[in-house]
């Protein structure tokens, strides 16, 4: 028999059955076949073999040219679960679907990128030499507290008129501001153009405990861990130094994942039940 591991779904908690599947790995007794089922009108979640939050994310991880990492998608102390369909991944499309590594750049003008010459883009631009040279853990703070310095926070109720919507970086450059999210968006881009693979980089949408609203940072997978950059800190740690923050979905490499727990973890008890009422910035 194959060794299964519990799996105890965040954000999902009665919207999905756990059915154990054929492994397409063989009788390897570490892994167990699974595979989630709609119970309650959300969508489906493709196949996924688990057997730890370290196996799941490297059978996700691909090398990377610069650091090659130990990629480990279950950040937070989670499980991360490939999903076939998410409320927030049609808003994840909308500001990763088209390059904009060219607004941080000095082609910016000449790439057909909307917001060129504003003081967002010409702030971050400058980001591109000083970082020239930093190791990366150095870099992630510049980037970090370049973007934290370079919008204010505002929300998309006052910016857009909407409960939740992601800007892209044209869209925050014309704006000046955003909200938790869309400070994650903006150091992704700029990550993206100082040559960080996609793959390394994951936008995570959480629960905050500590201050009770569901909230988004940008996750940068390095030699050195996970690390964590936060609109609401300057200062870079690792995913292990937030134990108030609960992974509820995240995006990376092209991939939507949602995310759970392992064994009697009791981290997804006041988790939301529809994903579709997730709004970062927001209340619980």
């Amino acid at each position: 028999m194959l060794r299964r591991a519990i799996l105890v779904l965040a954000a999902t908690a009665g919207l999905f059955s756990i059915v154990p599947v054929t492994s397409s790995f063989g009788r390897n007794p570490d892994i167990g076949g699974f595979q989630l089922t709609s119970t309650g009108g959300m969508p489906s979640v493709t196949r996924v073999a688990v057997a730890s939050a370290a196996r799941a994310a490297s059978l996700f991880a691909t090398p990377s040219v610069i650091s090659a990492p130990t990629i480990d998608l279950g950040v937070f102390g989670s499980v991360a679960i490939s999903a076939a369909r998410l409320p927030a991944a049609e808003k994840w499309q909308h500001v990763s679907q088209v390059d904009f590594r060219a607004m941080f750049g000095p082609d910016c003008a000449s790439s057909g990128l909307a917001g060129c010459n504003t003081r967002f883009a010409n702030t971050l631009r400058s980001v591109a030499g000083q970082a020239d040279g930093l190791a990366e853990v150095a870099m992630l703070n510049l980037v970090n507290r370049s973007v934290n310095g370079a919008m204010k926070y505002r929300e998309d109720t006052a910016l857009w008129g909407v409960g939740d919507y992601w800007a892209t970086p044209s869209e925050i450059a014309r704006k000046g501001a955003g909200d938790c999210e869309d400070f994650a968006i903006a150091k992704f881009w700029l990550l993206r153009s100082l040559g960080v693979p996609a793959d390394q980089l994951q936008l995570v949408v959480l629960q905050d405990t500590r201050r009770q609203l569901f909230h988004a940072v940008l996750v940068a997978h390095m030699a050195g861990g996970s690390y964590v950059l936060d609109n609401v800190t300057s200062r870079l740690s690792l995913d292990t130094a937030y134990g108030q923050y609960q992974p509820i979905m995240s995006f990376s490499a092209g991939r939507n994942y949602i995310h759970g727990f392992s064994g009697s973890n009791t981290a997804m008890a006041a988790m939301p039940k529809d994903l579709s009422s997730v709004s970062p910035g927001e209340g619980l």
